[in-house]
């Protein structure tokens, strides 16, 4: 039961990894979530919850975690990779961008 938020210094962080990684973000906590599929999962939740109570604790707890205002834009994710990581699977044409890495992307849906 503890705080870890910290302010950090995510261009001091990208420019110490050098070119050994790959950087992704920092990407506000709201679009890392929303390119995950929160919006989908809270709708499937309610979807199956017939409790008033626990009905409205999904709803202020999706606005927490995604309202500007709150945390949505407050929180940042930002993402260090080996660059293996990102490595083109056998049989894709050269000179294709490597596949996207979940969060940092947008969900086709």
């Amino acid at each position: 039961m503890a705080d870890l938020t910290a302010d950090v210094d995510f261009s001091y962080l990208r420019k110490m990894t050098g070119n050994e990684v790959t950087c992704l973000g920092p990407i506000t906590q709201r679009s890392f979530l929303k390119n995950m599929g929160i919006d989908s999962r809270l709708e499937v939740l309610l979807m199956n919850c017939h409790d008033p109570s626990t009905r409205a604790q999904f709803i202020h707890s999706y606005d927490m975690l995604i309202n500007p205002e709150k945390m949505g834009h407050r929180f940042q994710f930002f993402s260090v990779l080996n660059q293996g990581r990102l490595a083109q699977y056998k049989g894709m044409q050269k000179n294709t961008a490597p596949l996207p890495v979940a969060g940092f992307a947008e969900l086709d849906v």
